[in-house]
């Protein structure tokens, strides 16, 4: 209870704090001075604001000024007449029906309870007003339909206090702007975050917003992409009801400018009914605006920021359907290439430049190749532009680059485009003394992957790159294979696979063979399951796995009493693999063998391949073993039958 009083108590001299805060009549003067002298237009009716200025968080000293600014400006316009109020009770149906707009004076963390909450939702969704100043929006944080209601909710101020700061007016022949002229302007205050999905140009009519053109604005501490569009002031529907709020007023000399107050008395009175005015949202920010704030935000970039403007940017490209659009980025993206910005920003237009780059990103890319920062970036969006003229500039490049990394990059580069071109140029280097060169070309040949670059990999087969170069001619012989040249991808896999080579290269030959269906596959399988190399009988046991002849699937089958225990359990796992489902009989004899891991694997097969007949030598097993461990294998595959 003691609590309970002192919190009562706190926030009463909370509360109090704010109106002790007395305005000077010089002060007063100069808000009566500054404040217009008539409506902006003449009122349908007699109209009544509700000035309700409650903190039960932060109390802003600026709370009293506007009270007496909206004071006078009632009396200076008889636009309305004012009423204010700090009890939460205000708020229901009964007492709201003699008011036209609520004002929020700077209230910061408002509950309501349900009942207020419906009586002030249903008050504006019936046809009347809210109008926020300020610290309105650091409310409600707990009613959603309130924050949604407001259009933002408060989430910091970067934009100090003691700073000044750009603004921008986004529709300068609105109404509620007139007193702006059409003309940004500067203003020392204190702006808040706006953030989304609160805060969002297709939910309100966005009036002016934080100019990030201006260098003070745009690196002020705590920015972060995300506020590149930061809206000040805004209007939405509300059901038949309407929402107006300015984040303007922190600083007390806000309440004495005349644009401002302007601005605010339109505003109040569009709330109201009085000052029809569109209100519906413009939707994004304009393209071009967008597009400029985005490139922006890149700009900015390095390798310990946020990538935010990144994936931004990113989302903005792919919504352009337009080719003519794309140009228009593209020109962008190349002239910031050109100016002076982090490497990781270049690396990060580069990565867009792969995806939209035409004839225009070439020579700006190319003048990028021969500079070590810059050439991987450079060479990863010219590898992905589908036109002759990169093959062209990266031959060139490659007759005339003096530095080895670079060198081999580009060749790289030229075996990732599977540039035929390139294939006489890479087989000089390929056999060229220069053995690192050499490896880069060999490997190139083989990313190319045509009958060209594999006669050229053939002649160096028995040379001191013999191991690259064959696996470049299999990588070869995979390529053609996939393009549809089974007959010469099975000549190369053929010659790999009968040489005396290492036993990888013959493994993935084997594996060509199997996959293309050569006539030899099934009767080099066989051998390779009976011979002595392990790898190649491994893989031939793996095969088995997937292969569609059941001829030889009976043939491997038969086999099992004759191979050695090692294949007999791989033979095992992969007949029942095998969507044939061949072997029954000659698994089930293993359940006999000598070989507990043997007899295990019959188990799992019989599982799977298991017929009627399968179940007696199932149940023997479950029934006789002592060993615990292989009565529960011999169970589980009776219970799978």
């Amino acid at each position: 209870m003691k609590a309970a009083k002192k919190l009562v108590v706190l926030t009463g001299l909370l509360v109090l704090s704010a109106f002790s805060y007395a305005l000077t009549e010089q002060e007063i003067q100069q808000i009566t001075s500054a404040m217009p002298g008539q409506p902006v237009v003449k009122p349908a009716a007699q109209r009544t604001l509700l000035v309700f200025s409650l903190c039960k968080g932060h109390v802003h000293s600026c709370v009293p000024y506007w009270s007496k600014a909206l004071e006078v400006m009632s009396e200076k316009t008889g636009a309305f007449k004012v009423v204010d109020s700090t009890d939460m009770s205000v708020f229901n149906a009964d007492t709201l029906k003699q008011y036209d707009a609520i004002c929020f004076n700077n209230t910061t963390q408002l509950t309501p309870d349900a009942a207020q909450q419906k009586a002030i939702m249903d008050f504006v969704k019936d046809g009347k007003g809210i109008v926020g100043i300020h610290a309105a929006t650091d409310n409600f944080n707990n009613w959603p339909e309130g924050m949604e209601m407001m259009g933002g909710v408060f989430s910091g101020h970067p934009w100090g206090g003691n700073g000044t700061w750009a603004v921008k007016v986004d529709d300068p022949r609105h109404p509620l702007m007139q007193s702006f002229k059409g003309q940004g302007f500067k203003i020392k205050d204190e702006i808040y975050r706006t953030a989304a999905p609160l805060y969002s140009r297709t939910r309100q009519r966005v009036l002016m917003s934080l100019d990030m053109s201006d260098p003070t604005t745009k690196n002020a501490d705590g920015v972060t992409p995300e506020d590149m569009d930061t809206g000040i002031s805004w209007v939405k529907p509300v059901g038949k009801g309407r929402l107006f709020y300015c984040s303007l007023g922190h600083d007390h000399a806000v309440t004495w400018n005349p644009a401002v107050l302007t601005h605010y008395l339109a505003g109040i009175q569009y709330a109201m009914g009085d000052l029809k005015a569109d209100d519906a949202p413009l939707g994004q920010t304009p393209d071009a605006e967008k597009l400029a704030v985005l490139i922006e935000s890149v700009k900015q970039y390095d390798w310990d920021k946020s990538r935010a403007p990144l994936t931004q940017l990113s989302a903005y490209i792919r919504e352009q359907k337009s080719p003519d659009r794309l140009k228009v980025v593209e020109t962008k993206l190349l002239e910031v290439l050109g100016m002076d910005i982090s490497l990781a920003a270049k690396d990060a237009i580069c990565r867009e430049l792969s995806l939209i780059g035409s004839q225009a990103s070439v020579p700006v890319l190319a003048a990028m190749v021969e500079a070590k920062q810059t050439s991987d970036m450079a060479r990863y969006a010219l590898e992905r532009i589908p036109l002759a003229s990169v093959d062209e500039l990266l031959l060139k490049k490659l007759q005339t680059v003096q530095d080895q990394t670079i060198q081999i990059g580009i060749i790289n580069s030229l075996g990732v485009r599977r540039c035929d071109a390139a294939v006489p140029a890479l087989s000089a280097l390929a056999a060229g003394p220069d053995t690192v060169i050499a490896d880069a070309a060999i490997e190139a040949l083989g990313a190319i992957g045509n009958s060209r670059s594999a006669a050229a990999l053939k002649t160096l087969t028995a040379k001191e790159h013999q191991g690259r170069a064959l696996d470049a001619l299999l990588a070869c012989a995979d390529s053609m294979s996939e393009e549809g040249q089974k007959s010469d991808a099975q000549t190369i896999y053929r010659k790999l696979y009968e040489q005396d080579y290492p036993v990888l290269i013959r493994v993935g030959a084997m594996n060509g063979l199997v996959k293309t269906g050569a006539a030899e596959a099934v009767s080099i399988l066989s051998a390779a399951i009976e011979g002595d190399d392990s790898t190649l009988q491994a893989t031939a046991i793996g095969n088995v796995a997937v292969i569609d002849d059941s001829d030889f699937l009976k043939t491997i089958a038969a086999k099992l009493e004759t191979l050695p225990d090692t294949a007999r359990i791989q033979v095992c796992a992969a007949l029942a693999v095998n969507p044939k489902k061949i072997g029954c009989r000659e698994v089930e004899s293993l359940v006999g063998s000598s070989q507990k891991d043997v007899r295990a694997a019959a188990y799992q097969s019989l599982a799977v391949l298991g017929e009627a007949s399968s179940v007696m030598p199932l149940a023997k097993a479950a029934a006789g073993s002592a060993d615990r461990d292989e009565i529960q294998q011999a169970r589980t595959a009776l219970y799978a039958l």
